[in-house]
């Protein structure tokens, strides 16, 4: 696990709680995950596990509220050490035009459906890449990730032409200019901050990044 997302040597829930040392062991876990990949709102970690633990909701709700207290301590101390090579890859694309995003979405087909509605802005951008909510759990346990990614059509062809085609050769113009895309102007800036690329360049295979971190600020 990244050094930045340990927890300290030993997190105590309030006595009046009444929590025996086992369940008070076993939520302080649940609630540091729940930090650590970036959720910090103690309704949504009542909601999470309350059918796990069986607790009253003000009991889950203060343990929540004692380690986020703890988190946000530990996390005012790192300052700009904590942040990753990928945090940095990302704000380097996003200030190249690129729309970058971390844990973004919940799934794959969400994320393509709200990564859409963000390019419908009036900011042009060049093309996208992200990882959604998924994604970033498997990357905090594994220490990889896969990232979804493509062009944005209107910046290679008018808008005009690009419609005139017919669906299977606009999709098959997508794909050829998101890999192009990928390959020539996302990879160099990964690279430029020592992370791997694992990829057959082809459209229908994610990239997968090695070498990387998880870490989000609460």
């Amino acid at each position: 696990m990244y050094s930045f997302n340990q927890p300290p040597d030993e997190i105590r829930l309030p006595e009046d709680l009444g929590l025996d040392i086992g369940p008070e062991a076993s939520l302080v876990i649940a609630a540091w995950r729940f930090l650590i990949l970036g959720f910090a709102d103690p309704d949504d970690f009542v909601e999470e596990v309350r059918d796990q633990f069986g607790l009253p909701d003000h009991t889950l709700r203060r343990a929540f509220e004692t380690v986020l207290a703890v988190r946000r301590e530990q996390q005012q101390s790192f300052g700009d050490a904590a942040t990753t090579s990928l945090t940095k890859a990302f704000a380097d694309l996003n200030a190249k035009g690129i729309l970058a995003l971390e844990a973004f979405s919940c799934c794959a087909d969400c994320g393509a459906r709200d990564i859409s509605e963000l390019l419908a802005d009036a900011t042009p951008r060049r093309g996208y890449v992200f990882y959604h909510q998924a994604d970033a759990e498997h990357l905090l346990d594994h220490g990889h990730v896969e990232l979804t990614y493509g062009a944005v059509m209107e910046q290679v062809l008018p808008p005009e032409e690009y419609q005139r085609l017919l669906p299977e050769g606009r999709q098959w113009w997508f794909e050829q200019v998101s890999v192009e895309f990928f390959r020539d102007e996302v990879m160099p800036v990964l690279a430029a901050h020592g992370i791997n690329v694992e990829w057959n360049r082809e459209f229908d295979s994610r990239p997968t990044l090695t070498n990387v971190d998880y870490y989000a600020e609460v």
